[in-house]
């Protein structure tokens, strides 16, 4: 009889089980296995369903109150990643923003910031207290750049562009200032010393890290992403230099963002995916949400015909089904086109 009902309860369906989640996503909200995602991809997966409900929400009403309960069940799992400070999802808010890592924080913003958008702030002390040590720290910060990891002192402009849309989204949702005066530094920064000959920011401003001179394909779709939400001007700007230098068209209607510039080879990492006659598979992945947050129809809806043509020929392997990626592909897949600027 015990076993019949634990059966019978696993088999029941969770209130998300209606927004279209691939199986490792779900996965992911019923018991937080992420599979083989990397520790410090989790948040940002996590991030990237919790945006998707929301925006799956937006355009299809009927589904309002799941993507809620989605909202909050990321925000639940991104909590269960930090055991030791977040125990039985109460966490010590000191304890956290000191020791966390920055990109993790960053991602639980963006979650909390869903959650607000759906309009169930879990704990609204915590994301105001987060929000005001992350502002806080950027600015004094001498990169105005918070290091994504606090064991390797590493810059990343796209980690950082995704802390500022998270305080943005505080912001926006109970009333403060937190992302303008860390917005005002990182600008700053990039115009004098964090800027490539192209115009575009480069991936890592300490010049120590891999690359870290050129403006990399992923780092800049995700720049593109998450700045739409702070200065969507500059950023709008930096996008339109990002598509004429990186965009690549090939035969079978196969488009898609170079991972690095024209003439450098670069390697082939995490960060990257598989990159397959110069085109990055995350670059151009994370690059349909860039596209729609810039008012660019006509490039998300060519990234998203190639991609359903990449995946009918099997490009990638198992590596676009993990949990990581089939999360950026959800949040592309439902976010919302801004009214074009051009």
């Amino acid at each position: 009889m015990t076993l019949l009902l634990v059966a019978v309860l696993a088999a029941s369906p969770t209130p998300w089980t209606t927004l279209g989640l691939s199986p490792s996503l779900q996965r992911v909200l019923d018991t937080g296995d992420f599979g083989g995602t990397p520790a410090g991809f989790r948040a940002i997966t996590l991030s990237h369903i919790a945006d998707g409900c929301v925006s799956q929400a937006k355009e299809k009403p009927e589904h309002t109150e799941a993507a809620k309960q989605c909202a909050s069940r990321a925000y639940a799992q991104a909590l269960a990643l930090q055991p030791k400070t977040c125990a039985k999802g109460v966490c010590d808010a000191k304890a956290l923003a000191t020791t966390a890592d920055p990109l993790f924080l960053a991602h639980l913003l963006l979650v909390m910031g869903a959650n607000d958008a759906m309009g169930s702030c879990a704990d609204d002390a915590l994301h105001l207290e987060l929000s005001r040590a992350l502002s806080e720290a950027s600015v004094a910060d001498p990169f105005a750049h918070l290091p994504s990891y606090r064991k390797l002192p590493l810059r990343w402009p796209a980690d950082q562009s995704a802390l500022l849309a998270g305080l943005h989204r505080t912001d926006v949702a109970h009333g403060p200032a937190f992302h303008v005066e860390p917005t005002k530094a990182f600008f700053a920064f990039i115009d004098e010393k964090g800027t490539h000959r192209s115009g575009l920011p480069k991936s890592e401003v300490t010049g120590k890290g891999p690359g870290a001179k050129y403006p990399r394909g992923c780092a800049q779709s995700f720049i593109s992403r998450y700045l739409a939400e702070v200065d969507a001007p500059r950023t709008l700007a930096w996008w339109k230099t990002y598509r004429g230098g990186y965009f690549v068209s090939l035969p079978l209607g196969i488009a898609g963002f170079r991972e690095w510039p024209k003439g450098v080879e670069g390697q082939v990492d995490s960060d990257s995916g598989p990159v397959v006659f110069g085109i990055g598979t995350a670059a151009s992945a994370l690059a349909i949400s860039a596209a729609k947050a810039n008012g660019d129809v006509a490039t998300a809806t060519q990234l998203e015909r190639s991609a359903e043509t990449v995946m009918s020929l099997g490009v990638g392997g198992a590596v676009v089904h993990a949990a990581f990626a089939e999360a950026i592909r959800f949040e592309g897949r439902w976010h919302a086109m801004t009214a074009s600027a051009e």
